[in-house]
């Protein structure tokens, strides 16, 4: 107690328990900050970067050479071939039954300028002398029409015109044979047809022969 009105300076011995007990508690939590750290070191994170090599395959180029023996074939061709003499047909309305490369055809002299015709005056033609409806053969000049008629079912084509279907069953024209005309000895040849022969898908290939025979008719 005091006394005399003066202050007692001697301090609390429970204050001053107090604060030494804080300050030993906060002693004792930093130095176990720093134990702690010391005996628990952190552990350090390493990047381990990994080359990976990627072999590329080689490709090996080898040209290899080769000797080849390749028939070609002969390009097939009409042939030029005499099939009558002027002299054979002296008039308009005469005609000449031959062959050319083995097919029957009939060389007429119309007497009027006609398509594909040749000699002096453009009237003589030929045609194959098979129907081109059913392939019937020989089929017959009508020299007062300019036709070919053929007997087995009467279809008529008009060669004057290319032999041009006019009457009957027949709904294409008769193959015509191009012509050629020798002014110098008379003679007519054959140089081919404009169309397919009745039978056949290639007239060269399927050619009967190439010999031909000619006799005169009127």
């Amino acid at each position: 107690m005091s006394t005399g009105g003066k202050k007692n300076n001697n301090p609390d011995p429970n204050r001053r328990s107090v604060i030494i007990g804080g300050a030993a508690a906060i002693a004792g939590l930093a130095a176990g900050i720093v134990i702690g750290g010391s005996a628990f070191p952190k552990l350090e994170e390493k990047t381990q970067v990994q080359t990976v090599v990627k072999e590329k395959p080689i490709v090996s180029t080898k040209t290899v050479t080769q000797t080849v023996t390749k028939v070609v074939p002969t390009e097939l061709q009409y042939q030029k071939q005499k099939v009558a003499n002027i002299s054979q047909l002296p008039s308009a309305g005469t005609s000449v039954i031959t062959t050319y490369m083995g097919y029957p055809v009939i060389i007429m002299r119309t007497g009027v300028k006609s398509i594909g015709g040749v000699g002096p005056s453009s009237d003589i033609v030929g045609f194959s002398n098979v129907c081109a409806h059913m392939g019937y053969q020989p089929i017959v000049y009508n020299s007062k029409t300019n036709c070919l008629v053929c007997p087995q079912h009467f279809s008529q084509y008009d060669v004057t015109v290319g032999g041009m279907p006019v009457i009957g069953h027949p709904n294409e024209y008769l193959p015509q044979l191009y012509l050629e005309y020798d002014e110098s000895t008379g003679d007519i040849y054959g140089l081919g047809f404009n169309r397919l022969v009745y039978g056949v898908y290639n007239n060269v290939l399927q050619a009967p022969s190439s010999s031909s025979s000619s006799s005169g008719s009127s």
